[in-house]
């Protein structure tokens, strides 16, 4: 009889019922964090893996061919690209500096 005084005077159901009210809310919280925490987000679930390794040799590929251009030589530096070397000197009607080059018209 005791217990039921006590509990009547301090316990109020409607405090009881806000705590159940917020009790669920935050488990239903918790379900929704775990659920947006289960999900993988690596792979959409469309993807299958032979299209993984279709698109994994398009990149090597690529990367092939980025790595042949970077190792080719530049093409002023091929052979076929480069001006006649000169062999001779000026001719006597052309007018040279103290170097033997060609001297400039001023």
């Amino acid at each position: 009889q005791e217990m039921k005084r006590t509990m009547g005077k301090e316990l109020n159901i409607d405090d009881v019922d806000d705590l159940a009210d917020e009790m669920a809310e935050l488990m239903d919280d918790f379900n929704e964090i775990n659920e947006v925490l289960g999900q993988n987000f690596a792979t959409p679930d469309d993807i299958d893996e032979a299209d993984l390794d279709a698109e994994l040799e398009l990149l090597a590929d690529e990367l092939e061919e980025e790595e042949s251009e970077l190792n080719a030589e530049p093409s002023y530096l091929q052979a076929n690209q480069m001006p006649a070397t000169p062999t001779g000197v000026p001719t006597q009607g052309q007018k040279v500096d103290e170097y033997g080059l060609p001297a400039m018209h001023s």
